[in-house]
């Protein structure tokens, strides 16, 4: 998904409207998936890091030695022109995954099976795995 800077802005701000007006788990997910792709193509780390990781996704930059926006911004600077499309998704209690397939100018598209848990602050992504790339 490519959104344009003003129509992501709107569609981030209707997305965390809707996230707690009765949706669906699988609606809550698909929102929580579009947020991440409007804040990846702003390249908006504190968002990423503070509304869309979890906490635990959150540690794994620490555990490296940095934080979780110094490690999105070092990501951002090879990426240009992000795209984000939200495939299947499935819903297991707490637990969810997404199939996506990204993209960015100069880099082969992948298939990603994105792993997300439900918290007390909603749902967050927990893991971002490469399941195929395209030759």
């Amino acid at each position: 998904m490519k959104a344009p800077a003003a129509s992501g802005a709107a569609a981030a701000a209707v997305t965390f409207l809707l996230a707690g007006c009765g949706s669906s788990d699988r609606d809550q997910v698909r929102s929580k998936m579009e947020e991440f792709a409007v804040a990846v193509a702003h390249r908006d780390a504190k968002t990423i890091c503070s509304d869309v990781f979890a906490p635990s996704l959150v540690q794994r930059f620490r555990g490296a030695g940095l934080s979780c926006q110094r490690g999105l911004h070092i990501f951002f600077t090879a990426l240009h022109h992000p795209t984000l499309a939200v495939g299947r998704i499935t819903v297991h209690g707490s637990k969810a995954s997404a199939v996506t397939l990204s993209g960015a100018s100069g880099q082969p598209p992948a298939v990603r099976a994105i792993q997300l848990v439900k918290t007390s602050d909603g749902w967050r992504i927990l893991s971002l795995a490469a399941t195929s790339t395209k030759p």
